[in-house]
């Protein structure tokens, strides 16, 4: 028997992640707003495909965390509550902090310049909430990765990729970016990495979600 052709298969899988990555990128730019329902129907209507890949990349956006899917009411985009931000708080510090200690023992030289250069291109994009977002979540992707453990990666992906998609909500909630404290933030973890600084990693962490205090 001749086993049926792979490459329907394989565009319908491209479509499907080409629409999950427009539909995330609409999300972080807040084209929809937390709990709006989203219609398989006419989200096919404007990206001009069928339904099927559609529904495809709205389950895996569920799987992400970024929508919710109901069996008798759809798929509605995800509402961040500011409750959910503190519960995520108590679980990203002691996660994020191990991140950080198994990156100062594994990144190299050059991958630390790299994260220079990110956190170059946070501070640049400060004007642009959309793009500073995007900047913000390559900084700590990057250092997750330089972490060297897939689990730990994968583990703050899923937990931290709400979190940045709907963080102009609570920028906005706290009225907005403060440049000097985000460079510090994010410097921290840099002289961390480098060595270069008294701080723990818990502490490092912990003043980056406003959490340390000088004794």
């Amino acid at each position: 028997m001749v086993s049926s052709p792979v490459l329907p298969t394989l565009r319908t899988a491209a479509i499907r992640e080409s629409v999950a990555d427009l539909l995330r990128r609409a999300l972080i730019d807040g084209k929809f707003r937390p709990g709006e329902s989203l219609s398989e129907p006419a989200l096919a209507a404007q990206l001009g495909v069928s339904r099927g890949p559609v529904r495809e990349a709205l389950l895996v956006l569920a799987q992400e965390g970024l929508v919710l899917h109901s069996q008798n009411r759809g798929f509605s985009v995800l509402t961040l509550t500011p409750a959910d931000r503190e519960q995520m708080v108590v679980v990203r510090l002691p996660i994020e902090s191990l991140a950080l200690q198994l990156a100062k023992a594994a990144a190299t030289a050059e991958e630390l310049a790299e994260l220079d250069e990110i956190k170059r291109n946070l501070i640049d994009s400060i004007l642009d909430p959309v793009q500073h977002a995007r900047n913000d979540k390559q900084f700590h992707d990057r250092i997750w990765a330089l972490s060297r453990n897939s689990w730990l990666e994968l583990t703050l992906s899923r937990l931290m990729t709400p979190f940045f998609t709907f963080t102009m909500m609570f920028r906005e909630r706290s009225g907005g970016l403060q440049l000097d404290l985000i460079d510090q933030q994010h410097q921290a973890y840099l002289d961390y990495l480098r060595g270069t600084t008294p701080m723990t990693a818990e502490e490092c962490v912990a003043l980056h979600l406003r959490l340390y205090k000088e004794s």
